[in-house]
């Protein structure tokens, strides 16, 4: 048995690829509450991990050079965008065959779910992952002794 989903649109199309992931999100219990994309030349792949000390954040950047990277922390998002560039120059191509790789400019947003560490965030690259970790803000119990006036 198949049950009827209801679809609401609140303000006509411009927001539908939300109300998608959402509806989608809810039918498959998943929640990708980390991501979001500004749509450029190519969007990398990236996971996102989550443990008890740390969020860590990797981005598949093969074929990019470390130096066209950029990783910055702007209000409760961690944002990371560069280039990649082709490596055959179009003039001289005469035909294509086949295009699945991305080339151009990229720019991905990772929101922070949680409160961080913000002096401990840090980056590496190695063999084109970029590896971000980012230490989780632990709070601690401070007892307040009370005095009498």
């Amino acid at each position: 048995v198949m049950d009827i989903i209801k679809i609401r649109f609140e303000s006509g199309f411009s927001n539908i690829h939300e109300h998608i992931q959402k509806l989608m999100d809810e039918m498959l219990s998943v929640s990708r509450p980390f991501i979001t994309s500004r749509v450029t030349g190519w969007v990398p792949d990236a996971d996102v991990y989550e443990t008890d000390e740390e969020l860590i954040i990797v981005i598949n950047l093969a074929g990019v050079i470390k130096e066209d990277i950029e990783v910055f922390l702007y209000d409760n998002y961690i944002y990371v965008r560069g280039i990649r560039y082709q490596p055959v120059r179009e003039q001289e191509v005469i035909r294509y065959h086949q295009l699945e790789l991305g080339y151009g400019e990229f720019e991905r947003a990772f929101r922070i779910p949680t409160p961080i560490n913000r002096n401990s965030i840090e980056a590496s690259w190695s063999d084109g992952i970029l590896m971000i970790r980012i230490r989780k803000h632990i709070p601690v119990t401070r007892t307040i002794k009370v005095k009498a006036e």
